[in-house]
């Protein structure tokens, strides 16, 4: 039997509400009664600082955002830790998510410009440098090789701004986020290999929708559960989307990108090997293998649903799906538990093998330039961070909160205590610690306290399969573009209709030469290859 091939008429946040509930300390009578490490001198000890001074901090950057740490001093052993380090009185402004942006605005209008602040975004911080607000760091950073040392080049060149460090990277972005999941169980009752190729890939497809894999005789199962976007793409800028994107990365290509092939500067919205991508998703579209109502399914919510069902083959979804508690979701919503495991992207016909793009490091911290005035306060910002970043005793308080409540040694190891972990009570009570995380590792099993025993070789699977994305990010909106809305969309119709069929692939020299003669598309891509240029990136 055929499925009737019809077209239903919505990336989860999952990584944030995972920082949120992994990175808390615990519960104790007295925060005060928790041991702490005392600061090496080696790492700007309170020994290097005879004189107290106050640094004031804006903090954008913790895993809870909307979770003031406790202005009582002593109740705040992380921040008891810091001071200590460098002796200051450490004054640290936590503002809630939405107003991240609108408060620091406010602040430095009237004046009250904080000593070190935390950037979300590389706009903002070119943006600050450019009005004369933060200052370069290229002759201090000289002076803390265990802080530099602590990002890798690629961290450190995206904190260059017209030839100057105008920060030092903030947390490390989580790769190796999405990847590709199969039912081994199926693969196996079908005496299928796992797909190494986009052929194989879809003849598994064919084979988990036609052949009845869950043995219930019925024609309900479907190889590919897909999705789109709310706006329309196909993908989340430095981040993925929810499969579709997937497969055109085997074919080297993401919708809206711009990248490099042996040092030329590409377009992917007009490459060839996006009309090839194209082609062939339009081929498993037609083979009726995927879930009729992809083009409606918009949100990672949804999408991970369908994984539960027990119906679908293969999803490109978050390398946590089978923790212990989406495992139980399963359980509820299809009364079994499959054997989902993840597995490395099919090979494209170019080489391409990719689960996604590596994250770029967009956050910061920066420092106002009326601190930098000040030599002994600059110097004390800098050997804060560096204890902060580097100091390999304290580095599990600032990973995982206080020892004996949330984790402690194990065989010279920091291990998770789960019970408390999974005391709901004890975690949201002390949610605020997570605004010190920011020196967690963004492969760190320990800190994302994996309940699942194959979780992190899912996570290890995807990292060994990580697109560089040294190019893309260092595009920035041009505010005198009025058509790169209109383009963006334009691309994302054109690109759906292709895949559904609704025009033919016949006509994409016609759109091509509609993105030029309508969209501006050859002076988008000539203020791109300036602004890359600008930024030392030469075609």
């Amino acid at each position: 039997m055929k499925k009737k091939n019809k077209i239903g008429t919505t990336v989860s946040l999952m990584l944030a509400s995972a920082m949120m509930l992994t990175a808390c300390g615990g519960n104790t009578p007295a925060a005060t009664g928790t041991s702490t490490p005392a600061p090496s001198g080696d790492k700007g000890g309170a020994t290097n600082f005879d004189k107290k001074m106050t640094i004031t901090m804006y903090n954008a950057g913790g895993f809870s955002p909307n979770n003031q740490p406790p202005t009582n001093r002593e109740d705040d052993p992380l921040r008891l830790m810091l001071e200590k380090a460098v002796n200051i009185d450490l004054q640290m402004t936590v503002p809630p998510a939405d107003q991240i942006k609108p408060k620091l605005n406010t602040m430095v209008a009237s004046g009250d410009i904080p000593d070190l602040i935390f950037m979300t975004d590389r706009l903002t911080a070119v943006q600050y440098y450019d009005q004369g607000i933060v200052a370069d760091l290229d002759d201090i950073i000289k002076g803390y090789p265990e802080l530099y040392n602590r990002f890798d080049k690629d961290s450190w060149n995206s904190m260059l701004y017209k030839g100057k460090t105008i920060g030092t990277p903030g947390y490390e972005l989580v790769n190796g986020i999405n990847g590709w999941w199969i039912r081994n169980d199926w693969l196996k009752k079908l005496n299928l290999q796992v797909p190494t190729t986009p052929d194989e890939l879809l003849t598994v497809m064919k084979a988990f929708t036609e052949q009845d894999p869950d043995g219930n005789g019925k024609n309900d199962t479907y190889g590919f559960a897909s999705g789109i976007l709310k706006d329309g793409n196909f993908n989340n800028p430095g981040n993925s989307g929810y499969g579709w994107d997937a497969i055109m990365m085997m074919f080297g290509v993401v919708p809206n990108m711009v990248d490099s092939i042996d040092g030329k500067i590409t377009f992917d919205n007009t490459d060839p090997r996006m009309k090839e991508a194209l082609t062939f998703m339009n081929k498993v579209v037609t083979s009726n293998v995927v879930d009729p109502d992809w083009v409606t399914t918009n949100d990672g919510t949804a999408l991970e649903k369908k994984m539960q069902t027990g119906k679908y083959g293969i999803v490109y979804r978050d390398w946590r799906a089978m923790e212990l508690s989406g495992q139980q979701k399963m359980k509820d919503v299809s009364g079994e538990v499959p054997d989902w495991i993840t597995i490395a992207p099919p090979k494209g016909p170019h080489g391409d093998q990719w689960a996604g793009f590596a994250q770029f490091q967009s956050n910061s911290w920066t420092i106002s330039k009326k601190a930098a005035k000040d030599p002994e306060k600059l110097k004390r910002i800098m050997s804060l961070l560096q204890y902060w970043y580097t100091d390999k005793e304290a580095q599990p308080y600032f990973s995982y909160g206080q020892k004996g409540i949330m984790w402690d040694m194990v065989d010279g190891k920091p291990v998770r205590l789960k019970d408390n972990m999974a005391n709901k009570d004890m975690v949201q009570k002390w949610q605020w610690q997570s605004n010190y995380f920011l020196p967690r590792r963004g492969n760190d099993a320990v800190y994302f306290n994996f309940t699942y025993d194959k979780t992190d070789s899912f996570h290890q699977t995807n990292l060994k399969y990580i697109k560089p994305n040294k190019i893309n990010p260092f595009v920035l909106i041009d505010a005198n573009d009025t058509q790169y809305n209109d383009r963006i969309k334009y691309v994302n119709e054109t690109l759906l209709k292709f895949i559904l069929g609704k025009e033919p692939l016949a006509n994409w020299d016609t759109y091509v030469s509609t993105l030029d003669a309508k969209f501006n598309y050859k002076k988008y891509k000539e203020d791109v290859l300036k602004q890359l240029s600008d930024a030392g990136i030469k075609p």
